[in-house]
């Protein structure tokens, strides 16, 4: 394998980026990060931060011998247990299917930051919010997360809140669907950690807005700003305010009603490959005071959200018109 390929499984599985940076800064999150990457909240502390070392370390070492995605599923296109009869927007569905609990065989999961909650697998998402927002989102607490999950773990670990992200309160969120996404909450030494965590997974997506639209941009918005591949990738902070309400709310709406693609094919062609100039990212800020991230792919105009197996195809003078503003 070489170190193309480990690049591309790097970016298809998405593990925490910001992990080194926060070990340097000492977890320290009372500021957003710098890069914009996944951000863990305080778990556990030393302890997390060991977890996620071990775990990464031991993927690497094992890309040989296992699957290149184990733990998350694999999106499927056209039929599927769960498919509608008819697709919405003339869109033939994409079925992302329930994750599956590892079984004995299935040693070593691909791990990310997770949380079992009424059975189900919530995951990081691409969607940020600041240790003050998370204070004003917080809703009813579900519940206490448990440590324990990692690499080695069999189907029996895998209970209700159940995670690899240590002992954190696990709450809803204000103005969200639970069965959607929750919040991982911790108050120490006068700091919040917070992260969110959504269920994205046993679903059937017919066009955007059935994973999209659970964002509530439409009418929400308040800013948005973009930053090229190249900065993203040296962790850079240079982003750009993004001019032209019409024409992003011309790219959201289209984004509604985008076709949805399975993940699969797209990262076997090397959709992750393309880089400088191919790529670039949106920062929509909203009301709320979330900010949601999209990663764009000129090639094909794609865009994908989270780490969703599934990639949303946009129709060209939407997604074109976009673009052009962000060359300028």
């Amino acid at each position: 394998m070489n170190r193309n390929d480990y690049k591309t499984l790097i970016d298809r599985i998405e593990p925490d980026k910001g992990l080194e940076e926060r070990i340097m800064k000492g977890m320290k999150q009372n500021q957003r990060q710098t890069t914009r990457r996944n951000r863990w909240g305080m778990v556990g502390v030393s302890a997390a931060i060991m977890l996620g070392l071990v775990v990464v370390a031991s993927l690497v070492l094992n890309l040989e011998n296992e699957p290149a995605v184990s733990d998350i599923p694999v999106a499927q296109q056209g039929a599927g247990e769960n498919t509608p009869p008819t697709a919405q927007a003339g869109h033939d569905p994409v079925t992302i299917p329930k994750i599956e609990l590892p079984g004995e065989s299935n040693v070593k999961a691909d791990m990310i930051g997770l949380v079992v909650y009424q059975g189900n697998i919530y995951t990081q998402t691409g969607t940020q919010i600041t240790p003050e927002i998370a204070k004003q989102l917080r809703g009813d607490k579900l519940g206490r997360s448990k440590s324990g999950i990692t690499e080695w773990s069999s189907s029996d670990d895998y209970t209700e809140l159940a995670s690899t992200i240590g002992e954190m309160d696990i709450f809803s969120v204000k103005g969200y669907d639970a069965d959607f996404r929750i919040m991982s909450y911790m108050e120490h030494d006068g700091e919040v950690y917070a992260e969110l965590y959504e269920h994205l997974n046993g679903i059937t997506v017919a066009k955007g807005e059935d994973i999209i639209g659970k964002l509530n941009l439409m009418g929400n918005m308040t800013s948005v700003k973009w930053q090229d591949f190249d900065s993203w990738n040296m962790g850079e902070n240079k982003q750009h305010e993004l001019s032209g309400d019409a024409a992003v709310q011309a790219f959201v709406e289209a984004l509604y009603e985008a076709k949805p693609v399975a993940a699969e094919p797209l990262f076997e062609q090397g959709i992750y490959e393309t880089g400088s100039g191919e790529q670039k990212f949106l920062y929509i800020q909203l009301q709320d005071g979330t900010e949601v991230q999209l990663r764009l792919f000129k090639g094909g105009q794609y865009v994908r959200y989270a780490n969703a197996p599934v990639f949303f195809q946009l129709e060209d003078e939407a997604f074109t018109t976009l673009w052009k503003l962000m060359e300028e």
